[in-house]
């Protein structure tokens, strides 16, 4: 992989919808079951009355969602257009083919998570697809600063400490005055570093676009080498691109400041896992935060389970109060753009795969 850049989480111009869609919409829901009832009370299917429906707002009441995953499937005769709503976190594996063909009678296909990787892309060719792109930003980079704390104050070991001899001769850390390099600085980089602003950090961004940062704190590197050789922490916050796969593999970790953090909060493959491996065993990487992995979840035999200098969550980072329902209301306000022809947030870019 190239070590020169990468394509970051930065904004991609949208396409408009192609057509206001005629009513009424099929909506084909890859959920779970009991989110099919959710998404259903959230857009008050049924008469104009219905919660969902805002200031006498009928928009919502011929709408049919069906239950993919539990056996629905878009009726053969609709005219109707059709919507997909897909939780990607549930096709690890190969989609099924009911799933398959749901996603190819949609015009429009609404991703509840951030990244699409997962998804056979060439399977979404002409079609407006968007994602959940900064419903959970904020709930992620308050849990990265967690992490980037923990590391410093040396948590959870001062809990279990029996005496304070330890902490005299090596005293714990601070973020004032380190480099945090943030990997990508989409949505989460970017409210990553307005949390950060406060802690006196020296903040560096890379980021596909090469734009400086919105933010006077951000500067924007031009290469991976150039981020890595300086970072103290580094936040993995990009999407996973065939150019991100694997991007921090052995090649990126010769270069990187020796004793750097590793804060993985985006996707698991980013990372090379048996790179990363040899990198903690050189010193390269003192510490490893991880909440993604790969493979994902690791086997209670690998190597960085038994690693104390390693953390392992099990994929929470976007979990917050109200943490699903933003998604959802994402589509549910998405879902009001399409059927009016307006602009609509979170679009990816297909071919870019995010």
């Amino acid at each position: 992989m190239s070590l020169t850049s990468i394509p970051g989480a930065a904004p991609v111009p949208g396409a408009v919808p192609r057509t206001r869609p005629a009513t009424p919409v099929v909506i084909a829901a890859v959920v779970p079951g009991p989110f099919v009832d959710r998404v259903r009370s959230l857009l008050g299917t049924g008469s104009p009355g219905d919660a969902g429906a805002e200031d006498g707002d009928t928009e919502n009441a011929d709408l049919d969602v069906v239950d993919v995953l539990g056996g629905q499937g878009v009726p053969a005769d609709s005219s109707a257009p059709v919507a997909a709503l897909v939780m990607p976190a549930l096709l690890r594996d190969s989609p099924p083919d009911a799933v398959l063909a749901a996603v190819e009678r949609a015009d429009w296909v609404h991703f509840l998570s951030t990244g699409v990787d997962g998804f056979p892309l060439d399977r979404l060719a002409g079609r407006t697809v968007t994602c959940g792109r900064g419903a959970n930003s904020s709930a992620i980079a308050e849990l990265t600063v967690g992490l980037l704390l923990a590391a410093e104050k040396r948590i959870p070991q001062i809990w279990e400490a029996a005496t304070i001899e330890p902490f005299l001769a090596e005293p714990l850390g601070t973020l004032v005055g380190r480099t945090v390099g943030l990997l990508g600085f989409g949505s989460i980089g970017q409210e990553l570093g307005r949390r950060l602003d406060g802690f006196d950090t020296r903040l560096l961004a890379l980021r596909r676009s090469g734009r400086p940062a919105e933010q006077p704190a951000v500067t924007v590197v031009r290469t991976l080498p150039e981020l890595l050789g300086a970072a103290d922490h580094l936040v993995v916050a990009a999407p996973l691109t065939p150019d991100t796969d694997r991007l921090l593999d052995d090649a990126a970790f010769a270069v990187t400041k020796p004793g750097l953090h590793l804060v993985n909060v985006a996707r698991g493959r980013i990372v090379d896992t048996d790179a990363l491996v040899r990198a903690l065993a050189a010193g390269t990487v003192s510490r490893a935060s991880l909440d993604v992995t790969d493979p994902e979840p690791l086997p209670a035999d690998h190597p960085l389970r038994h690693d104390p200098r390693v953390r392992i969550l099990p994929h929470v980072s976007w979990s917050a109060p109200g943490g699903l329902n933003r998604g959802f209301g994402l589509f549910a306000d998405n879902l009001r753009r399409w059927r009016t022809g307006r602009p609509l947030h979170g679009v990816v870019d297909v071919d870019a795969g995010y």
